[in-house]
């Protein structure tokens, strides 16, 4: 009798042990998110053929779509506000971070409401808007639930841009892995 109630006990802490891990009000497509860019940017640490960090960057793509859905759109994030600027017209672009993906050692995402061409004069915070007026008292630092969606790029996958800490050309391409800015449009910012 006693050998299945040790199995029992056993059962019980494996599946509690995962559990208690996870960070309940975490909505599962960050979760999914922070998944994938952990996994990714591993992947991308040993690679050296050139041509492999293309393949890698879709696959990580096609993953991100699956967690996201085909509008790419997220509800309800945990992040902290990095940063927040004026545009010319009286608007706010800002920066988030995840605090949880915070070591400048490894994957550190940006979520950011800019981008390429006229992805940033659609993203501009405007002033005289909801958004705005929560803006007005933030400061960086704080935390905030936010929803939105993310643009989409030629992979179908969230649209980004890398910092270039180098001009090696398989550094480069880690960076697109460890520290991408992702193109995103706010429809909801609330502090935490």
């Amino acid at each position: 009798m006693a050998k299945p109630v040790v199995l029992l006990v056993a059962l019980l802490a494996a599946l509690a042990g995962p559990v208690s891990a996870r960070e309940p009000d975490v909505p599962p497509s960050q979760a999914a998110f922070r998944a994938e860019l952990r996994k990714y940017y591993e992947m991308c640490q040993t690679e050296t053929d050139p041509a492999r960090f293309g393949e890698l960057q879709r696959a990580r793509a096609a993953a991100f779509v699956q967690a996201l859905g085909e509008d790419l759109s997220f509800e309800g994030w945990r992040l902290e506000l990095k940063g927040i600027e004026p545009t010319p017209r009286g608007g706010y672009f800002v920066r988030f971070i995840d605090p949880t993906m915070a070591d400048l050692r490894a994957v550190r995402p940006t979520y950011w409401n800019g981008g390429p061409g006229k992805i940033g004069r659609e993203t501009a915070i405007l002033p005289n808007t909801e958004l705005h007026d929560i803006l007005k008292g933030m400061r960086p630092g704080m935390q905030v639930i936010v929803s939105g969606r993310f643009f989409p790029g030629e992979d179908g996958g969230p649209l980004f841009e890398s910092s270039k800490t180098t001009f090696q050309a398989n550094e480069a391409e880690k960076a697109k892995f460890r520290t991408p800015y992702f193109s995103v449009q706010f429809t909801k910012i609330e502090p935490k």
